[in-house]
């Protein structure tokens, strides 16, 4: 099976910060896992928090948060999450981008963004799924 969103992204922002609470069930399959990941409602998340070039895949970016978690479904590797992160921003992108220079540039910025998840520390398997909004900005 190729890869694909099975359900919409629906969030609340949560004022004064900047995270977003899921009001609904976000599923996801994913190829590089061969199975579904399903985020549940009351999920905080903050989509992407690669400083250069946020939020140009929120629906990748819950789904990466998601799987960063300790206690995700399935647990995964730190580059596990970082490859289904740059499956889930390519088939974004293959819905989205038309021409070629803005197929190569947003392969460029997947490619940026992926191997940054890669090697960036401190936040793969921080917090649990049911993390509040207070013990997340506690960091």
């Amino acid at each position: 099976m190729k890869p694909e969103f099975l359900s919409e992204l629906v969030t609340k922002e949560l004022i004064g910060s900047k995270y977003a609470e899921l009001t609904r069930n976000f599923a996801y399959y994913s190829a590089v896992l061969k199975q579904v990941i399903s985020v549940p409602p009351g999920f905080i998340c903050d989509y992407e928090s690669v400083p250069i070039f946020k939020a140009t895949s929120k629906r990748a970016g819950v789904i990466h948060d998601y799987l960063c978690r300790v206690d995700s479904d399935p647990i995964v590797s730190k580059q596990t999450a970082a490859a289904v992160y740059g499956e889930a921003q390519q088939l974004r992108d293959s819905i989205v981008v038309k021409g070629k220079f803005k197929m190569a540039w947003r392969a460029l910025l997947c490619w940026f963004k992926t191997s940054t998840v890669r090697v960036a520390f401190g936040y793969f398997h921080k917090f649990t799924v049911g993390a509040t909004l207070e013990e997340i900005r506690k960091g």
